[in-house]
């Protein structure tokens, strides 16, 4: 893809800039002004050294990503009810019965800032595989929302992949079921480390070209290109 229209794309990406602030068990919604100003917060927040807002940095990402749909309407209530779900340890619904996560009893703070610890270990390490791998142990995450997780960990190196990436960038391989939902599979995990290593290229070959290519966040300031902005880019 040529870097004028990947910027133009960058440039025009428009899901909406929102996530979580307060208590995890009773958080407020918040919303940005940028994109990087999102990033940030969210990404402070799972790196935090506090239980508390590492958890609260994971249901912002459930939040943010079910947030809005591709038809591009706004569903906060849905997206609340998904962090609910995920903040009392349950998984997605089975047969219209939501089903509780084994080992997780309200949420288990141990446990899930464990693996959010692991995950951000296993990023530093390049082992975005098993990023995925361990995020996926969590309520409310699969391959899709596991590598939302990864992204916000690490802007630099990763990016989301989910089912309009697959559709629109087969050449990345990903399968999916016949919804095109991405498997939660150990060749596509694999994939998502090709495809992340493909991501960190494409920002640092178009970060060293002339300065005209940086990006223009919503609020008019240019920004050097990460994984996460091609990804964007992409989508």
């Amino acid at each position: 893809m040529p870097y004028r229209n990947l910027q133009q794309r960058r440039n025009n990406y428009m899901y909406p800039a929102v996530a979580l602030r307060g208590n995890y068990r009773n958080p407020d919604v918040e919303y940005f002004n940028t994109t990087t100003a999102m990033d940030n917060h969210i990404h402070e927040l799972l790196l935090s050294d506090n239980s508390q807002e590492k958890i609260l940095g994971y249901l912002s990402v459930v939040f943010w990503g079910f947030y809005s749909g591709q038809d591009g309407a706004i569903r906060q209530e849905r997206a609340l009810g998904k962090v609910a779900l995920a903040r009392d340890g349950r998984a997605r619904a089975v047969n219209g019965q939501n089903q509780r996560m084994r080992g997780v009893v309200d949420l288990g703070e141990a446990f899930v800032t464990a693996r959010i610890s692991e995950a951000i270990l296993q990023i530093e390490n390049n082992n975005y595989s098993g990023a995925l791998r361990t995020l996926n142990e969590l309520p409310q995450l699969q391959i899709a929302f596991s590598s939302k997780v990864c992204a916000f960990i690490d802007p630099d190196k990763c990016g989301v992949i989910d089912s309009v990436i697959a559709e629109n960038h087969p050449e990345f391989d990903f399968t999916t079921d016949d919804k095109g939902i991405i498997l939660n599979r150990a060749a596509n995990r694999q994939r998502y480390t090709t495809y992340c290593m493909r991501l960190q290229e494409n920002a640092e070959q178009i970060n060293n070209l002339n300065p005209a290519y940086l990006w223009t966040d919503r609020d008019g300031t240019q920004q050097q290109w990460r994984a996460l902005d091609v990804e964007r880019a992409m989508y």
